[in-house]
C-alpha cells in the first residue's frame, strides 16, 4: 500500500482517545445553550452550526462503531433516525407553509388548506416514509456489494454504509416536496421571508458563520482524531495548496461555465416553455438572495458556497460515493429553492466541479465554484 493509499483508507484505532471529543461536545452544548438563552451574535453563530455539526457527529459515531457491534452502532442508528425525523419535519413544515401562504401577502397559515392540498401533504408524508424504506435496503451487504461495482466504497465498511444511507435518504427527503408540489417551497414563502425585516449584514455574517462550522465539521467527517491526523485528513479532503496553474485553470473553467450556463439557460427556458413545465421564479429567487446582491455579498457567497459545499460534497463524499451520487446529493441541497430547470444547471456545474476534483483537488474545485458564484452575483448586480 502506498503512502497515498494509507492516507485515504480508514483504520479505526484499537483504543482512540475520546477525551478531546467529550470535552468538545460539552463546550459546544454549553455555547449552544448559552447562545439560545442570550441570543444576539452568539445565538446566530451557534444556530449556523445546524447545517454541519449533525453530520459531523454522525460521522464520528460511525467511526467509533468500527468493525464490531458496540454501543456506537446503536448511537449512530439513533442519531441518524433523529436527523431523518428532523429533516422530514422541516420539509413537511415548509411544504405546508407553502401551500398555506403561497406568494400571497397573507401570513402563513391564514389561507385554509383545500382537500387537494391535504392530499399533497399526505403524498409527501407517504413518499418520505417510502424514502426511508428504500434507504434501509442499503443496509443489506449484498446490495452494497452490487453498488460497489460502480461506487468507490467498501461494502463492508460501517462508515461507508452510514454515508451511503445518509446521502440517499437526505437527497430523497429534500427533493420530494418539489416533486409533489411542482415548485420549490422556499420560493413560495419568499414574501414572508423577505418581509421579516432581517438585517442584510446579519445574513451575510450568518453565511460566514456557516462556513466557519463547515470546515472543522468536514475534517471530523473524515476521521480527524480517530483514524487520521490533521495532515492525513486534509489530504483525504483534498484541501491542499493548489499550484498557480491549477488556480489559473480553475478561473478559466469557472468563466467558461458562466458563459455556457448563459447559453444553456436560454435553450432550457425554450424547452421548458414548449413542454409547459414550470420554471424557477427568478424574481422570487432574487428576493430570497437580495441580501447578497452586492459586491460584498458576491464575495461572501463565492467563498462560503464555493469552499463549504465543495468540502462537503467533493471533499468528503465524492472519494467514497463517486461523482454522480455525490453530485445528485449536491443538487438535492438546492431542491427547496430551485425548480427543475435551475437544478439541471446546478447538476452540470456540480459535474464539472466533480471532474475538476478528480483531476486535481478539492481546493481547485472550490476555486471553480467560488469564481462561478461570484461572477453570477456580479452579473445580477449589473442587470
Amino acid at each position: 500500500m502506498t503512502n497515498s493509499d494509507q492516507l485515504l483508507s480508514e483504520t479505526t484505532p484499537s483504543s482512540p482517545n475520546l477525551l478531546p471529543f467529550g470535552a468538545g461536545a460539552m463546550i459546544f452544548v454549553l455555547l449552544f445553550v448559552g447562545g439560545s438563552l442570550v441570543g444576539g451574535e452568539l445565538g446566530n453563530f451557534m444556530t449556523a452550526s445546524g447545517n454541519a455539526i449533525p453530520f459531523a457527529i454522525l460521522a464520528l459515531l460511525a467511526y467509533m462503531g468500527g468493525s464490531r457491534l458496540n454501543w456506537a452502532w446503536f448511537a449512530t442508528a439513533l442519531w441518524l433516525l433523529l436527523m431523518i425525523a428532523v429533516t422530514g419535519l422541516v420539509t413537511m413544515g415548509l411544504s405546508i407553509a407553502a401551500l398555506s401562504g403561497g406568494l400571497s401577502d397573507a401570513t402563513v397559515g391564514a389561507l385554509p388548506l383545500t382537500d387537494a392540498d391535504w392530499l399533497r401533504i399526505a403524498v409527501i408524508a407517504f413518499s418520505s416514509m417510502a424514502a426511508v424504506g428504500v434507504s434501509v435496503i442499503l443496509l443489506v451487504t449484498p446490495v452494497r456489494r452490487f453498488l460497489a461495482r460502480w461506487l468507490p466504497l467498501e461494502p463492508t465498511s460501517f462508515v461507508h454504509t452510514i454515508a451511503l444511507v445518509t446521502v440517499v435518504v437526505m437527497s430523497l427527503l429534500t427533493t420530494i416536496p418539489l416533486l409533489v408540489l411542482g415548485s420549490p417551497p422556499l420560493l413560495a414563502l419568499v414574501d414572508l421571508l423577505s418581509g421579516s425585516a432581517v438585517d442584510e449584514n446579519m445574513q451575510l455574517r450568518v453565511t460566514i458563520y456557516g462556513l466557519i462550522w463547515t470546515v472543522p465539521a468536514t475534517l471530523l467527517a473524515v476521521g480527524l482524531g480517530l483514524t487520521r491526523d490533521l495532515r492525513a485528513a486534509l489530504v483525504r479532503l483534498g484541501l491542499v495548496r493548489p499550484t498557480i496553474r491549477q488556480v489559473a485553470a480553475a478561473v478559466v473553467i469557472a468563466l467558461l461555465l458562466v458563459a455556457a450556463v448563459q447559453l444553456l439557460s436560454g435553450g432550457i427556458e425554450q424547452l421548458w416553455g414548449w413542454m409547459g413545465w414550470p420554471t424557477t421564479d427568478d424574481e422570487a429567487f432574487g428576493e430570497l438572495l437580495a441580501f447578497a446582491i452586492n459586491p460584498l455579498g458576491a464575495l461572501v457567497i463565492g467563498i462560503t458556497a464555493g469552499l463549504g459545499e465543495e468540502l462537503a460534497v467533493r471533499g468528503v463524499l465524492q472519494p467514497r460515493l463517486g461523482i454522480l451520487l455525490s453530485n445528485l446529493f449536491f443538487v438535492s441541497l438546492h431542491a427547496l429553492q430551485y425548480n427543475w430547470d435551475a437544478l439541471l444547471i446546478v447538476f452540470i456545474v456540480g459535474l464539472a466541479c466533480g471532474f475538476v476534483r478528480r483531476a486535481t483537488n478539492t481546493t481547485t474545485a472550490a476555486v471553480v465554484h467560488g469564481v462561478y458564484n461570484f461572477t453570477l452575483v456580479m452579473l445580477a448586480i449589473n442587470w
